[in-house]
């Protein structure tokens, strides 16, 4: 694994997830539900955030017809037993994000944490 600066416990993140009913990623009453924090095999153990101080609402929802935005504290999701929140941006010729982290220590089979996770973020509306 490359070497990561860690995210500071004193930052919020920001999580997308679908917005379509179907896809089940936000409970009647707007709060996100564990599929919005569920890792999937394609993500190689890594669930991507944007770190808030370094993007706007607006920008990292990409979206807004096709996502909900969440926002979680960094120091909320550190006291998970074996998480972390990595800096990881991203540069390439066609995309370029600052913003980018990961958050490593969830497996695809765990359920709890997603659900932890989703129980402690909270819905931005943009």
């Amino acid at each position: 694994m490359k070497e990561r600066r860690p995210v500071g416990k004193d930052e919020y993140l920001y999580r997308r997830g679908y917005n379509k009913p179907e896809h089940n990623y936000m409970n009647p009453d707007g709060t996100a539900t564990s599929r919005v924090f569920k890792l999937r095999e394609k993500d190689n153990g890594e669930l991507s955030v944007e770190v808030k101080s370094l993007t706007t609402p607006e920008i990292a929802i990409v979206d807004k017809k096709r996502y909900f935005l969440f926002e979680i504290s960094n120091a909320e999701v550190c006291q998970i037993e074996g998480l972390g929140t990595y800096h990881d941006p991203i540069h390439s010729e066609e995309y370029s994000n600052d913003a980018h982290a990961v958050i490593i220590g969830i497996t695809c089979q765990n359920d709890v944490i997603p659900g932890l996770l989703a129980r402690k973020s909270r819905r931005v509306v943009v």
